[in-house]
């Protein structure tokens, strides 16, 4: 996928900005956030397979255990965002390499409860290190301001759509 070169914020017809009066797909707000993340995705993807051997569900899933160790798989999925069959099959293989550990919860025999091991806890630092150097990178055309606010604006967006999400 080719990048357009910048462009001036469109203004639709009305004078008004085509966020919130779409003419076109490039105007369309969950369009343009799928395009940076595509992009930006593309990139991380190919470094952490080439340097870490993982793929990137691997490492939301390493991300999620380490700061939530002994979840469910049920909890994992849900909050990584990943549909649980794929979570599922994805945690088995993370396990048969070494990287998840699964036990029995004390509580509920029936629960099993993730958490990673010594080698999953240093592939995960590895990645968080190489994450946090990318995101640098990538934000580094923004002010201090501007990160600031974007990161607001992100925060009522997410707000915003789990509302419209849970009211549909």
């Amino acid at each position: 996928m080719s990048i357009p070169p910048s462009r001036p914020a469109p203004v639709g017809a009305q004078g008004k900005p085509t966020l919130k009066d779409p003419q076109e797909i490039e105007d369309f707000l969950l369009y343009r956030l799928f395009r940076i993340t595509h992009v930006g995705l593309r990139g991380t993807d190919d470094m952490y397979k080439r340097e870490l051997g993982i793929s990137r569900r691997e490492w939301r899933i390493l991300a999620y255990l380490a700061r939530t160790p002994d979840a469910s798989l049920k909890a994992l999925a849900a909050d990584a965002g990943i549909d649980v069959v794929v979570a599922s099959r994805t945690v088995a293989d993370m396990h048969s390499r070494g990287l998840v550990d699964k036990r029995r919860s004390p509580g509920n025999k029936r629960l099993v409860c993730l958490r990673l091991t010594d080698d999953g806890v240093q592939i995960h630092g590895k990645a968080k290190l190489m994450a946090a150097a990318y995101n640098r990178e990538l934000a580094e055309c923004l002010t201090h301001d501007e990160a600031s606010f974007l990161f607001e604006l992100l925060t009522k967006l997410e707000r915003q759509a789990a509302l419209l999400t849970r009211d549909r």
